[in-house]
């Protein structure tokens, strides 16, 4: 069980069933509970249930330029599209549209040929939104953009860094991602200014 009072993320294991039931926040999945927002674990002893309660609250309009915090939803050919959970430095709910999309041409500096070795379904991803109306465009570009949050495909436990790849700590699985140059740190409200977009690299 996590440590009451942590910062979890959408799909990332917080108890078992065993342990506890699935409250507010939370699901229960093969016998796994795990968080279904962004924001602090509450475990209740009294009522033995794991609940997540939101880093959110008033809405927040989305524009050009933001920082923000998202979930993978879905891979194509040319495009991924995610989810908007969080503006960094802002805990505020966002109203309106919550889904925006990362095209090819704007996740690196480098060319990317295939998608899906760059992000996968679940993973937590920090993006600048560069266009926001009429649909939400943003850029991974910059090392300080990409990946911050990586599940294994296999088991679904947490990735950590070795070197250049991803690495499951429990089945040893190795995968490939698009990770910013803190990946695994967690840095909910970093927030990245307009200065920093002239930094090179992936």
């Amino acid at each position: 069980m996590m440590k009451d009072g942590s910062i979890v993320f959408p799909g990332e294991k917080v108890a078992t069933a065993e342990e506890v039931m699935a409250g507010e926040g939370t699901y229960e999945e093969d016998g796994i509970i795990r968080a279904s927002v962004i924001g602090k674990l509450k475990i209740d002893r009294k009522a033995l249930k794991a609940i997540v309660q939101p880093l959110t609250s008033m809405p927040l309009l989305l524009k050009k330029g933001d920082t923000v915090i998202c979930e993978v939803k879905q891979i194509g050919d040319a495009m991924v599209i995610v989810r908007i959970l969080h503006v960094a430095g802002i805990k505020r709910q966002i109203a309106g549209e919550k889904d925006g999309a990362i095209h090819i041409s704007n996740v690196s500096q480098e060319f990317v040929e295939d998608l899906s070795k760059k992000f996968r379904i679940g993973d937590i991803v920090r993006a600048k939104i560069i266009k926001a109306e009429p649909a939400i465009q943003l850029s991974t570009k910059g090392r300080e953009f990409g990946v911050i949050k990586a599940f294994c495909t296999n088991c679904r436990n947490a990735l950590i860094r070795k070197t250049n790849t991803l690495e499951c700590p429990v089945c040893g699985r190795k995968e490939e991602r698009k990770v910013t140059d803190d990946y695994g740190m967690g840095e909910l409200d970093k927030v990245i200014k307009n200065g920093d977009k002239n930094k090179k690299g992936e």
